[in-house]
């Protein structure tokens, strides 16, 4: 029993590493990305430990099978780039890890959320731009407790957000397809979260459903004091109508961690690249967003439970023992 691990950040190393040698297990790993040109790296092994950060095609799919490569684990949530059909067609098992820190998306929510309630990137602009240090009447926040939030999708990450913004005294709604029942504020439909909200915080999966749902119908419905953070899926917002949107003011404020169309090279720890995604960029730029990479889940407890789940899924699945995260 041996396994590969692929995109292989360097803060997971370590918990590979270790994974290996308390489970008396072969484990390789890379930083490559897994490709149609890198899967040979994986011939002579029994199963893939992965990351979403591109698509997962039918080709690919072929190529595992022309290994004898079984198992594909992710070491992440989303599947929407990955055939699954292909997958099955090609006896190939995928696994994900549903949860590995949902506080840890939760707070990083939080933390974008009380940035732009305090103004805090017109202080950072003054001083950078301007090299000046001292108080504006511009920079006059909002407390938390004054603000409802919406939040979008009552999943793992969603119910951590409503106990973290109720901590601080937030009026909390929140709106899901499948809202759970006796629990939470629920709206009667998204549109009636988004009219209400001073902050709306999205936490549901990407689907074909969703995709674009929060467009420039959805911020000329928002108040022009409210913010969006996005935590969730990149899909799920028209990046053009978002810039839109703040350059002309139907919205006060975005905290973005998901883009549009991400590149493998956002979770290559290791690139020297320079930026030259022309929406980031124009976002990194505006005093009232907060744009990260893909990085609200990156805690300590994160990349542990990311690596440990996903090679526990492998060797389950080599053992021939019941797995509860396999991906249908």
């Amino acid at each position: 029993m041996k396994f590969i691990a692929y995109n292989v950040r360097d803060d997971e190393i370590p918990f590979i590493e270790k994974w290996g040698k308390d489970n008396q297990t072969e484990v390789s790993y890379t930083t490559m990305t897994l490709t149609q040109e890198t899967i040979e790296e994986a011939r002579g092994f029994d199963g893939i430990s992965g990351l979403q950060t591109i698509d997962y095609s039918r080709s690919l799919f072929e190529d595992f099978k022309k290994l004898g490569i079984r198992y594909l684990s992710l070491r992440n949530v989303g599947t929407d780039n990955v055939d699954l059909q292909a997958a099955a067609d090609n006896g190939v098992t995928v696994t994900n890890v549903p949860a590995y820190s949902p506080e840890s998306i939760a707070e990083f929510a939080v933390t974008m959320a009380l940035y732009l309630s305090r103004k805090v990137g017109y202080m950072q602009q003054q001083l950078r731009q301007k090299q000046q240090f001292h108080f504006s009447p511009d920079f006059m926040g909002r407390l938390m407790s004054e603000q409802t939030v919406g939040i979008v999708g009552t999943g793992r990450i969603g119910r951590q957000a409503i106990q973290l913004f109720e901590g601080l005294g937030a009026k909390v709604v929140a709106y899901d397809k499948y809202p759970v029942k006796n629990k939470f504020r629920y709206t009667n439909s998204l549109q009636d979260l988004i009219v209400q909200s001073d902050i709306i915080s999205i936490h549901m999966p990407a689907t074909n459903d969703n995709y674009h749902e929060f467009n420039h119908e959805t911020f000329e419905a928002m108040k022009d004091t409210a913010l969006l953070i996005n935590t969730a899926r990149g899909s799920i917002v028209d990046t053009n109508d978002l810039i839109y949107a703040l350059q002309s003011g139907e919205i006060a404020g975005a905290g973005i961690d998901t883009i549009e169309n991400e590149s493998a090279d956002l979770q290559d720890s290791r690139s020297t690249k320079q930026v030259n995604n022309a929406d980031v960029i124009k976002l990194s730029m505006m005093p009232n967003v907060l744009i990260t990479p893909h990085s609200a889940f990156h805690t300590t407890r994160s990349v542990m439970n990311m690596v440990n789940i996903s090679m526990n899924n492998l060797k389950d699945l080599y053992t021939g023992k019941t797995v509860a995260d396999i991906v249908k």
